[in-house]
């Protein structure tokens, strides 16, 4: 019989423990189990005895062993690529070993508290926890100081007085001089979008959860801003990304004709009949690149971009489902599909109008890009994506006041609250109408629940001709 040791590293200091001994000759073994990131045993450690050349790897249950040992103190330590990922720092453990040898130890990771609550002043709110991490430089890999990492979410709060309300809730923090940062009172529950900044440049919006557990890591990199116009070939080169890949279905299927972009970024890809596709002209750094085809769910993947060769991603996406709600007749528009009353509208002055030429203008890649400087417009973050919600009419129970669509005259079902792309591309788009209140909304595109205004798109496909002003 005999008592398993327990060590709990206190880092930076390191802990002295007690030897438990067994008639196990100069043997050392245990387990390792890691409170911070993966909240269990620890699984394909590098351990090793500073000091000396010995090293022992964990199995799959964190186990590990070092055999012929002389008795002694030892300090040890160990590697992992997801501590190594996130820029955390290994805790030290000093060891006593008996010359009967010791079985059973069990080194044991700091908490989260501990470790990082240092960094945040005041008590860690119920709920919450720290998103930790490193930003380094798209183009030298080095860890990049007086970085901003930002993290933003939705807040519902429920009230007697006010009901149930939206708040969206941000923190940010700076990074040091390895470029590594700590953010606090992160909720632990629910998505939350996190990017970094550095100067001009910055990275994607990308989509964290910390699933219930009070510690996250991200690694970030930051490219330099390109110009507008790089003066020669190599510099686009040295300031821009390439990547490379394939669309498929989860069945392993190819997708043709497939739309892949990076969001910030001007150029858009279709796929090839074996889905393949290739995007240059990037902005380096952590990005996230979409896909969106017809019949499909939208789909997203963070890739981190830098010069020279190109990276690869592979994109899963599924069959998309809508349903369709009741077909509802609320009068004539024209003739059908025509937008021939749409300069009509436009001589009445009573909400904004967009041609096809205004949308070359603006080098919109993404039907919301449309509409960022639209009076009574708001293009809000919404997971890693963004959504247009009118700043004029009553807000709903979630603190939004979604807009209505129509397309080609017809009613448009969409959520709004959803983080998939609008499945319009600014390309495909003869001309739109916004509507920012309901006060504005003409006859043939009132609806029951259109209190938040409309957008109506024509798009090539459905439209007579390109209505001009």
């Amino acid at each position: 019989m005999f008592v398993r040791t327990i060590a709990r590293a206190l880092a930076p200091a390191v802990c002295i423990m007690a030897a438990a001994p067994r008639a196990d000759a100069q043997g050392l073994s245990g387990v390792v189990l890691d409170s911070l990131l993966t909240g269990g045993p620890l699984p394909n450690a590098t351990l090793w005895i500073e000091g000396t050349p010995r090293e022992a790897k964990t199995n799959l249950n964190g186990r590990f062993r070092f055999d012929s040992l002389p008795a002694g103190t030892y300090q040890i330590t160990f590697s992992h690529p997801v501590f190594d990922a996130a820029g955390i720092a290994a805790p030290r453990w000093r060891v006593e070993l008996p010359a009967e040898g010791l079985q059973g130890l069990v080194l044991a990771t700091p908490s989260a508290e501990s470790r990082y609550g240092r960094a945040c002043p005041g008590a860690r709110t119920p709920n919450t926890g720290y998103l930790i991490g490193v930003v380094r430089d798209a183009v030298t890999d080095s860890g990049l100081a007086g970085a901003a990492v930002h993290a933003m979410w939705a807040e519902v709060a429920v009230s007697r007085t006010t009901g149930v309300t939206t708040n969206r809730k941000s923190v940010r923090a700076e990074t040091g001089p390895r470029g590594e940062f700590v953010l606090c009172r992160v909720p632990v529950n629910g998505e939350v979008t996190a990017w970094a900044a550095h100067g001009p440049a910055s990275t994607g919006l990308i989509t964290l959860d910390l699933g219930g557990r009070p510690l996250a890591a991200r690694q970030f990199s930051v490219g330099p801003k390109a110009p507008p116009q790089a003066v020669t070939a190599a510099d686009s080169a040295a300031l821009t990304g390439r990547l490379e890949g394939t669309v498929k279905t989860i069945d392993g299927e190819p997708i043709a004709d497939a739309r892949v972009f990076v969001r910030g970024s001007r150029s858009v890809a279709r796929t090839t009949a074996s889905g393949a596709f290739s995007l240059t002209g990037l902005p380096l750094g952590t990005q996230v690149v979409e896909v969106a085809a017809i019949g499909y769910a939208g789909g997203r993947q963070a890739v981190d971009l830098r010069p020279g060769p190109p990276a690869r991603a592979e994109l899963v996406v599924a069959k998309g489902v809508q349903t369709l709600p009741t077909l509802e007749v609320v009068g004539k528009l024209g003739a059908g599909s025509d937008v021939s009353t749409f300069l009509q509208r436009a001589r009445r002055g009573q909400g904004h109008f967009i041609t096809e030429e205004d949308i070359e203008r603006r080098g919109a890649i993404q039907f919301e890009d449309i509409l960022r400087t639209v009076p009574g417009v708001q293009v809000v973050p919404v997971g890693q994506g963004y959504r247009v919600f009118s700043s004029r009419g009553a807000v709903n129970m979630q603190g939004d006041c979604p807009m209505t669509y129509f397309v080609d005259g017809a009613y448009f079902p969409f959520d709004a609250t959803s983080a998939e792309p609008f499945p319009v591309a600014p390309i495909e788009i003869l001309a739109m109408e916004v509507y920012a209140g309901a006060a504005q909304v003409p006859a043939e595109f009132q609806r029951l629940a259109n209190s938040c205004g409309a957008i109506a798109i024509w798009t090539k496909r459905g439209g007579s001709g390109p209505p001009r002003r």
